[in-house]
């Protein structure tokens, strides 16, 4: 029986990546966090998997047992894993539901979500869970094989990121989003907001900061798609500030693929970001 680790971590990189001690590599996992839940599946280990949370993408986890981050432990018991790994958030398993699962032997495993700075230490201890050696070595390797340069006869394009329409908020300029955008050649318009909080993706701007930066010449008006942010592309083009966007190219762009925290989405989503930053002239808008 694997060995039994609860370790409880705050959200500050110090503490994100402390030891996590020794545990057998897990062969039945449930995850709780889609990030994890797509990370442990870039790393070929998605074979694993007994069971992943409501809001996994289900074409990549097709079969698999879908449950609510508050699971009760007698429903994530039924499935016989010998590892629980979640993110922590304040809406997920109780302390009695993760008391439950450490007496019955239960490895649970509380992860922090990775920054694009902490993506490589991450997948070591990730790795270090799976039994899968150097797995940070995907990271590496990926990040600088999709670090091409901006086509001939281009240049980087100035690009404004919707993370949420309410207070129209951006993206922090250290967030994951802001990186994927430098990655896939553009460059972030608002590189200069300020985080909602620290470490917090989000960061506030405004309308009248956003008319501002067109006056001065935007390319792209970026507008992630999901939880944080329900809107679509209908509904961008018809608010009335719309037109003093000028020449930039309105798109949109699933949440998923630009600030989730996912080496498997890292390929897919540089690629549909260059395909916007970088469209054939006749797919111009």
């Amino acid at each position: 029986m694997a060995r039994r680790l609860i370790a409880v971590l705050a959200l500050s990189v110090a503490c994100a990546f402390a030891p996590l001690g020794e545990i057998e590599a897990a062969n039945r996992i449930v995850s709780l966090y889609a990030g994890h839940s797509e990370n442990i599946l870039a790393l070929g280990f998605g074979k694993n998997l007994v069971a992943v949370s409501e809001g996994d993408d289900e074409a990549l986890f097709p079969g698999i047992v879908r449950l609510p981050r508050r699971a009760d432990a007698e429903r994530i018991l039924s499935l016989a894993p010998d590892l629980v790994l979640l993110r922590p958030v304040a809406d997920g398993l109780s302390e009695g539901t993760v008391a439950t699962l450490e007496r019955s032997g239960v490895s649970v495993v509380l992860l922090p979500a990775p920054t694009w700075d902490t993506m490589e230490t991450y997948l070591r201890k990730l790795g270090e869970l799976l039994g899968a050696m150097e797995a940070e070595r995907s990271w590496r390797d990926s990040v600088k094989e999709l670090a091409s340069p901006v086509p001939s006869g281009n240049r980087r394009p100035a690009v404004f990121l919707e993370s949420s329409s309410k207070g129209l908020k951006t993206c922090s300029p250290t967030s994951w989003a802001a990186h994927m955008i430098e990655l896939a050649g553009g460059r972030n318009a608002a590189a200069d907001a300020r985080p909602l909080r620290a470490d917090s993706p989000l960061a506030s701007w405004g309308e009248e900061r956003l008319l501002a930066l067109a006056a001065e010449g935007l390319d792209v008006y970026l507008v992630q798609v999901g939880a944080m942010n329900p809107v679509n592309e209908e509904e961008v083009r018809s608010r009335p500030w719309v037109s003093a966007l000028g020449n930039a190219r309105i798109a949109v762009i699933g949440e998923e693929e630009i600030s989730r925290p996912s080496l498997l989405r890292l390929r897919s989503g540089v690629a549909r970001l260059r395909s916007l930053f970088f469209p054939k002239e006749g797919d111009r808008r």
